[in-house]
């Protein structure tokens, strides 16, 4: 019923402000309730209808008006189960940059200002909105929509994703941007605003469900010829540990044989050592295979 009322009182507001006052009573109830859940879903026309009632609320200057239909907006954004349209994407961003403005924060007023040009470059406000010399105008144009940081997000697994309407997965950081997650029938999965630097909602990306041992092969060769070049030398030192052993059997002098035993002792223990660490990398990449 409320969604009725809104474009009507917005339609005759201009002709009787008690009409007008009368909707925005309706819009200070709202928000609150439509914030506790989404119980019924929201389409883009009722969110067009939040907008619309926020910047006539803000040319007649009624700043709770205007807050109360902001909030509004924003409940709808967040149980939106439509495809937002561009438009419609520009259109929050500017009216968050003048609940951010009224706020007295100019930066991320800016921010928004910004987010909004990088949809529609070529809007102006009507005068009658925000007259010429209002310092409204510069903090508009004060932050370019192609600058700071961009992030490529990371394909789902199933469905999609849209930024500002935008099948576009760059995202730019350092603005707000309103992301929308599709299932693969194209149904809305979630709706909602990412300030400046939030992290991005849950979900399963493409690709996350990785093969089984992924990277094990990589490991794997290496550690098999090192395996077999152990084996390789552990077999050379014992086979030279066995020929100085009947060298040292057959020694004439004590010094002789405590040289050639000392040498066919350390041959030997070399040998066991190859030998381990032989059995050790083949045994690891084994494990790395899953092959047991």
């Amino acid at each position: 019923m409320l969604a009725v009322l809104v474009p009507v009182g917005y339609r005759l507001s201009m002709r009787n402000p008690m009409i007008h006052r009368t909707t925005v009573a309706l819009l200070l109830l709202l928000p609150g309730l439509a914030h506790a859940a989404c119980d019924a879903p929201s389409k883009n026309a009722d969110l067009v209808e939040a907008l619309d009632a926020a910047e006539l609320a803000f040319g007649e200057f009624e700043v709770e008006d205007f807050k109360a239909a902001h909030a509004l907006a924003t409940s709808h954004l967040e149980c939106l189960n439509e495809p937002i349209s561009r438009t419609t994407a520009a259109e929050f961003h500017r009216v968050s940059g003048l609940s951010l403005f009224l706020d007295r924060n100019s930066p991320d007023a800016a921010k928004s200002f910004a987010a909004a040009r990088a949809i529609e470059p070529d809007y102006s406000f009507p005068t009658d909105l925000i007259p010429p010399g209002n310092p409204m105008l510069e903090t508009y144009t004060s932050v370019e929509p192609d600058s700071g940081a961009t992030e490529m997000l990371a394909r789902p697994k199933t469905g999609s994703i849209k930024l500002d309407g935008s099948g576009s997965l760059n995202r730019r950081v350092s603005l707000p941007a309103i992301f929308q997650l599709f299932d693969g029938r194209g149904a809305v999965v979630k709706s909602t605003l990412l300030a400046p630097g939030d992290a991005l909602p849950e979900y399963e990306r493409a690709g996350s469900a990785a093969p089984e041992k992924v990277g094990g092969g990589g490991a794997k060769v290496p550690l098999m010829i090192g395996a077999g070049a152990s084996l390789a030398i552990a077999g050379g030192l014992y086979g030279s540990g066995m020929a100085t052993r009947s060298g040292y059997q057959n020694a004439t002098t004590v010094a002789e044989a405590e040289s050639k035993r000392g040498l066919t002792n350390g041959l030997v223990i070399g040998a066991g050592v190859a030998g381990l660490a032989a059995v050790g990398m083949g045994t690891t990449s084994f494990l790395l295979s899953g092959k047991f």
